[in-house]
């Protein structure tokens, strides 16, 4: 199979968008084969990964199938859920000391980051303005804002307020001052790692009952935070890791993001666009030069038949995966008995095996597409595919451009909504 047509196939788009990009993207960058390497390191790695689960030893690889596949990757996450958590001494994720213990980790390997963020003083101002009735009511405060406070962690009600009030409530009421928000109101600070005290597990599964997250950040706060679980399932420790370190970079990136925006007229309203993680509808620039979309959020979570995943497109959000793959990578090196080695640079990889009806199906090989997938105990038909397309066509445009040019130009054209090169 034609390598641009192979990748087609992976991305699940046309093979014309392939030949349209190549040629664009070769004339731009002049380099040529970019397209041909990637396909042939996917099916390199997919062939190593296979060998090492125990597969297509005494068969051809493309024979085996896809379920089998699907079950050998979730099993090897099983294995490096339990390795983590044999290196974290079986942490109790339902205590505040055993969700710090892991987030100490994550920040050791992170480092201390220092970044734009909205100063307190300003956040009480916003409580103020607007008092969440809920919180204040399951809290037992009735109507005393200024009770509560004096009383309650102002960052904590931050967090609290995402999983506790109305969405609605919060779009149209809440976040609406946002707009007068001014450069003045933000300084510059460490990330904050915050453990919710246990009052929160129970008022939030109260509101959310098994929807309740318990790992989010606050972007313009500069807070990555945790609720202790209520029951800790297998997966748990693999999950809270990944996320804690993504959210880190995440919240990082929105920092120099934010801080950029300070030089510009409309800091404000800048910066409630990217908090909305929308990604643009508009139809792409045509004509002789290349343009590619900024996808800020994973489409395919609401709809994987979304046209714009179709299209090239660049992700913040996989950009951000890919700095927490190699911190993942560095900790692997570090502690070779967590088995993390084996997932390394598998975040781009997957490919198509034949089912039990004759039809081919792709499964991914990605460490959080199956980490998720053991979480939740989804079955083949259930099985995750939306973090692997994103990584790839991100290292598509790596590929061509570099690393320093895809994180520049997401940065400078988030606000548009789209890359023309």
């Amino acid at each position: 199979m034609k390598s641009t047509k192979k990748l087609a196939q992976l991305l699940r788009t046309s093979e014309k968008v392939i030949l349209n990009l190549e040629s664009k993207m070769n004339r731009i960058s002049n380099k040529e084969g970019i397209i041909e390497k990637i396909v042939r390191e996917n099916e390199h790695k997919v062939r190593v990964s296979l060998m090492k689960l125990g597969l297509g030893l005494d068969k051809d690889f493309y024979q085996i199938k896809a379920p089998d596949v699907f079950e050998a990757l979730v099993e090897k996450t099983s294995q490096t859920d339990r390795a983590l958590a044999k290196y974290f001494f079986k942490l109790d994720f339902s205590t505040p000391a055993g969700c710090r213990s892991l987030l100490n980790v994550t920040k050791e390997l992170t480092g201390d980051s220092r970044g734009f963020y909205l100063k307190k003083s300003k956040a009480k101002q916003l409580l103020k303005l607007n008092p969440p009735q809920q919180i204040m009511s399951v809290l037992g405060y009735g109507s005393d804002i200024d009770k509560m406070l004096e009383k309650e962690d102002t960052f904590e009600i931050f967090c609290a307020l995402r999983f506790v009030e109305d969405s609605q409530w919060l779009n149209n009421v809440f976040f609406k001052p946002y707009q007068d928000i001014r450069k003045e109101d933000f300084e510059e600070r460490k990330i904050k790692m915050i453990v919710l005290p246990e009052k929160w597990a129970g008022i939030g599964k109260k509101f959310l009952g098994k929807k309740l997250h318990h790992m989010s950040h606050l972007k313009e706060l500069g807070i990555v935070f945790v609720i202790p679980l209520a029951k800790q399932n297998p997966g748990e420790t693999l999950y809270l890791f990944f996320m804690s370190l993504h959210y880190i970079h995440e919240v990082n990136w929105h920092a120099k993001l934010f801080k950029e925006y300070n030089q510009e007229a409309h800091f404000a309203k800048k910066m409630i666009e990217a908090l909305k993680v929308k990604t643009t509808e508009t139809p792409l620039p045509h004509g002789k030069k290349m343009s590619w979309r900024i996808v800020p959020g994973y489409l395919a979570k609401k709809d994987a038949n979304d046209a714009r995943l179709a299209e090239p497109h660049v992700s913040s959000e996989a950009w951000h995966y890919t700095k927490t793959a190699l911190d993942m990578q560095k900790f692997a090196q570090r502690f070779p008995k967590t088995g993390l080695d084996f997932w390394q640079d598998l975040g781009v990889v997957a490919d198509y095996f034949p089912t039990n009806t004759k039809q081919e199906a792709l499964v991914s090989f990605d460490l959080l597409d199956n980490g998720i997938s053991f979480l939740r105990g989804s079955d083949f038909e259930s099985r995750q595919l939306y973090h692997q397309p994103e990584a790839l066509w991100n290292k598509i445009f790596i590929e061509y451009l570099g690393e320093p040019a895809i994180d520049k130009l997401l940065m400078d054209n988030l606000d548009k909504g789209y890359i023309t090169l």
